[in-house]
């Protein structure tokens, strides 16, 4: 008898193991006006439709309405599907295939993102190429089967492009035609490729090929079960859509979370947005407001704004991983607003951001937000910041913000960019960064009452290098520096020459602490004592507590 029910009990198990909760299509044909409750606990597979919707009238205020009915936990959406069938691999008993009828963009097992398969592998994540030819790139490379694979490479110190393969041959890897304004081909390329059978050499990395997906888990055990794949899809299409709320659910699996492009009045409220293999919400048009959201793990972007997106309010929310799932692809930020204006970024969390934290334009406040560890796989990046090509002036308001554990060289915790101006930066602690905080060709700011401690190279770096002089009149006053060690409280660098950095800024009131004899390196003067700057640059103190 004991047996038996043993026996039973691990049939049981053994059911409930390989058991993937029943799976619900999205809600169709959503009418203006309409109230759609998802059931709680649910998954729902699919594009949820909603562009283009909007209230049946001004008077009677309904507006269209995505939210979670029952106490059993939020519906989930999602555009990906459970992957059943799975066999074992007879070469390599660690290695999985299951017939598949789309192409997936990208899988996770367990709810953990798996990487497509790539060469080389980790921890070296690029190989070294050479180009004197355009659209050629020189590598000998392991396998010559890569025509239709994924050429990624870094461009830059904060840009990382993609380029498909044609061929390869005699140790030249072949590319098609670059578009656009694509950067060309460095003479020496750091670069990985991907998505070929043969790069499928280590645990937690798939390829798809033939019509099946093949994986190699984590774990090496079977995905049954526990896998899901998804095309390139939304989970949530609310473009063009005019107050719209979403409040309650769970998104994951979906290249874009959700498309707010060109929405008037959508609202995001109490949702989670996990393993987005590019943006989790794109927004766009106006009135977008954010709040109380999680952002887990994107590939690229946490939420990225189009141009025109206007007055638009982030709050009280999470954003973990932006740009840091799988390997390194080209990344924005977690916060991304390049020429959107009327921002109020409050009281968000941001931790490991493969570049920018926040990325403001104009007329916007960045306060009360905590950012940590950011610039994580990108250089020439700030925790904070903001540009003004146009050199028209910003009115933007960086204010009590917290932001530490910066990661690359040239990345700053507050960084203004390409003649920003019109900028307040105040009353924010910047603490264990690379740099505290970098002026390039910018002009007509107020940096006051900050915290600098334990910059690694400078607390502030002013960085004039456009054709003609561009830093001045900027104020900086009533700051606490603080260092434990040699490292310098100011640079200031200007390619027209020392004559023109008494033009960078006034200096007044400013608190330094064990700063070291190294205080200040200023072009055409090299490294200058407090003594030796107070006479050139007229810093008159709060106090110093000098250490040697």
């Amino acid at each position: 008898m004991r047996i038996t029910v043993l026996i039973f009990l691990l049939l049981i198990q053994s059911v409930a193991a390989f058991a993937t909760p029943a799976i619900l299509p999205v809600p169709e044909r959503i009418q203006d006006g309409d109230i759609v409750l998802l059931d709680c606990g649910r998954i729902y597979s699919g594009e949820l439709d909603l562009a283009n919707k909007s209230r049946v009238s001004v008077r009677t205020a309904v507006s269209t309405t995505v939210s979670t009915k029952g106490d059993c936990g939020p519906a989930t959406i999602t555009p990906a599907r459970p992957v059943h069938g799975w066999v074992r691999d007879k070469q390599n008993s660690s290695i999985w295939s299951a017939a598949l009828d789309f192409i997936p963009a990208q899988m996770e097992i367990d709810g953990k993102f798996i990487s497509l398969a790539h060469y080389p592998n980790r921890p070296q994540e690029w190989a070294a190429g050479i180009s004197r030819v355009p659209d050629q790139l020189r590598h000998q490379m392991p396998s010559s089967d890569l025509s239709g694979a994924t050429l990624v490479w870094r461009a830059a110190d904060w840009l990382i492009e993609t380029r498909q393969i044609i061929r390869y041959a005699e140790g030249v890897i072949y590319l098609a035609p670059a578009s656009g304004d694509a950067f060309p081909l460095l003479p020496e390329t750091q670069f990985y490729v991907e998505g070929k059978r043969w790069m499928l050499d280590s645990p937690g990395e798939w390829v798809y090929s033939d019509g099946r997906l093949i994986v190699w888990a984590p774990d090496g055990k079977s995905p049954e079960g526990r896998s899901w794949a998804a095309p390139r899809a939304r989970a949530i299409n609310a473009s063009g859509s005019r107050d719209v709320r979403i409040q309650g659910v769970k998104i994951f699996g979906a290249t874009l979370g959700i498309d707010g492009s060109d929405e008037t009045n959508l609202e995001i409220v109490d949702t989670e947005i996990r393993n987005s293999g590019e943006d989790a919400i794109l927004a766009g048009g106006s009135g977008l407001r954010v709040q109380r959201v999680s952002i887990l793990g994107t590939g690229q972007n946490g939420l990225r704004a189009n141009d025109d997106a206007r007055d638009v309010l982030v709050a009280d929310s999470r954003i973990d991983g932006a740009g840091m799932l799988g390997m390194p692809r080209r990344s924005k930020g977690a916060l991304v607003f390049e020429l959107a204006s009327g921002q109020r970024i409050l009281r968000n969390r941001i931790h490991d951001a493969a570049y920018i934290g926040i990325r403001v334009f104009r007329d916007a406040l960045v306060a009360d937000n905590v950012i940590d560890r950011a610039c994580l796989r990108l250089s020439d990046c700030g925790g904070i910041y903001t540009f003004a090509r146009d050199r028209q002036p910003l009115h933007v308001r960086i204010e009590r913000n917290q932001i530490r554990n910066l990661a690359q060289r040239m990345a700053h915790a507050i960084y203004l960019d390409d003649y920003a101006n019109g900028v307040i930066v105040k009353d924010n602690r910047l603490e264990n960064n690379p740099g505290g905080m970098q002026l390039h060709n910018a002009f007509g700011n107020v940096i006051s009452d900050n915290v600098f401690r334990n910059s690694r190279y400078e607390h502030m770096l002013f960085n004039e290098t456009g054709a003609t002089a561009a830093i001045y009149q900027n104020r900086i006053s009533h700051n606490r520096f603080d260092t434990n060690d040699e490292t310098p409280v100011y640079r200031l660098w200007s390619e027209h020459g020392a004559a023109y950095v008494r033009r960078f800024g006034n200096f007044d009131g400013n608190v330094y602490l064990s700063a070291g004899s190294l205080f200040a390196e200023v072009a055409g003067s090299g490294m200058l004592s407090y003594r030796d700057w107070s006479l050139r640059v007229s810093d008159e103190p709060r106090e110093n507590k000098f250490s040697r």
